[in-house]
């Protein structure tokens, strides 16, 4: 389901997976970034979750298809993946439209249409009017498990009947930083983008500014370490990821307008 697309970066080719989660510019592998001998400049910083991640960025010329653009790569230092030098968004191809396509999908049973926007820090960003709430949609085709921030999460539980399910775990998200996550469960499963979501991971300590979670009452005997830490603004999206997009046998973006195609085998 990973489309690369083969380009040529400041003369030298590269391979670069396309995600609708990447932004305005072509995150690099560190190594790909070395080959290229550009001149870096401090650029902007990466914050995943807690973490915070300092970048470069340089200004070039990507080329494909016998076109000229130019770019902005940035590279944070970190592996982005090892089936590419890098990621680039849908938008910074000169296609009118990309598509998706996983023959190994079971035979589509609706085709959903969502229009998106382009969001600086969050790539390409939707909206479902089957979920009258305050949160972004992002799909991604590199990610394997879907999530919530915990603000996100803070909605979901209230609105559809939820409880965790399940323990504390680190889960991988993005150049290989892993976030705090766990399961909740829904009594009622939201419909999101299609898809009837019972069960999904939250970043509990992500993004969750001043909205509840539910907390385990302590057991006899338990001990327990607080740390105060600052409050982090309140971020509420659902990253919808290849754990649900592999039941989707076609999925095609288009730029103008904006808009993403999902023909699934979405749950009955």
């Amino acid at each position: 389901m990973d489309p690369v697309v083969a380009v040529t970066i400041a003369g030298r080719p590269l391979r670069l997976l396309v995600d609708p989660t990447q932004a305005d510019a072509i995150e690099l592998d560190p190594a790909a970034a070395d080959r290229l001998g550009l001149r870096w400049q401090k650029g902007r910083d990466l914050e995943i979750g807690r973490i915070t991640l300092a970048g470069r960025t340089a200004q070039t010329v990507l080329e494909t298809e016998g076109r000229s653009l130019p770019v902005t790569v940035a590279t944070h230092d970190r592996p982005v993946s090892e089936r590419a030098d890098g990621l680039i968004g849908p938008d910074l191809l000169p296609y009118a439209a990309i598509r998706w396509h996983r023959a190994d999908a079971p035979p589509p049973t609706a085709t959903l249409t969502l229009p998106l926007r382009l969001d600086l820090g969050l790539g390409l960003v939707g909206s479902d009017t089957a979920l009258p709430l305050p949160i972004r949609l992002r799909f991604s085709f590199v990610r394997f498990d879907s999530e919530a921030t915990a603000a996100a999460a803070s909605f979901l539980l209230q609105r559809y009947d939820g409880r965790f399910d399940g323990n504390t775990e680190p889960m991988p998200v993005f150049l290989g930083i892993s976030r705090p996550s766990r399961p909740i469960l829904f009594d009622r499963a939201p419909l999101i983008a299609g898809f009837h979501i019972r069960r999904i991971a939250v970043r509990i300590a992500d993004f969750r500014g001043s909205n509840p979670l539910p907390a385990d009452p302590l057991q006899p005997g338990d001990i327990v370490v607080a740390r105060r830490e600052a409050p982090q603004p309140a971020q509420s999206w659902v990253t919808i990821a290849n754990d649900r997009l592999r039941r989707c046998a076609d999925v095609t973006y288009t730029a103008q307008p904006r808009t993403l195609k999902l023909s699934c085998a979405f749950d009955p």
